[in-house]
């Protein structure tokens, strides 16, 4: 299942038709996107909803989802939320995340599901504000993501 990154940022559009097209895309994006296996389902300025099937490979040893899919889920819902309001050409980076964990999500948990809502942007940064639940709806994580807007060169 390892494979490279396949999805091109074309630096003639802006960042919400980018997220459009990783929608379209779905895990055809290669890279560690394909590998954890989410996507984003929602998209619109400023907001993305980002999506994962929990499978087996998904768990850790005592029967939860592992906590690091759930970071996982908080970096990608800050950047691909912050990549919505980037200008063409502009690319970003995560600087930093922090979350708190609020339950557990057992393994049989179907789907989980990241939502990020930017806070504050300029043009060098974005601050992120994600939640992951469960498809029962049981809020999992909650976190910041602070993220770095690079100019378009």
């Amino acid at each position: 299942m390892s494979e490279p990154v396949r999805f091109k940022l074309d630096p003639t559009v802006d960042g919400l038709e980018l997220v459009r097209r990783w929608m379209v895309a779905g895990d055809g994006v290669g890279g560690f996107l394909r590998r954890l296996g989410s996507h984003p389902v929602e998209a619109r300025e400023g907001f993305v909803r980002v999506a994962l099937d929990i499978d087996p490979g998904h768990a850790n040893f005592i029967g939860l989802v592992h906590g690091g899919v759930t970071a996982a889920l908080i970096d990608m819902a800050g950047g691909a939320a912050t990549m919505s309001i980037l200008k063409p050409g502009q690319t970003l980076v995560t600087t930093d995340l922090t979350m708190r964990f609020l339950n557990a999500a057992p393994s049989d948990t179907a789907r989980l599901e990241a939502t990020g809502t930017v806070t504050y942007s300029d043009d060098r940064k974005a601050v992120v504000a994600a939640e992951v639940v469960t498809d029962a709806g049981v809020v999992v994580a909650q976190g910041t993501v602070g993220v770095a807007i690079r100019a378009a060169r």
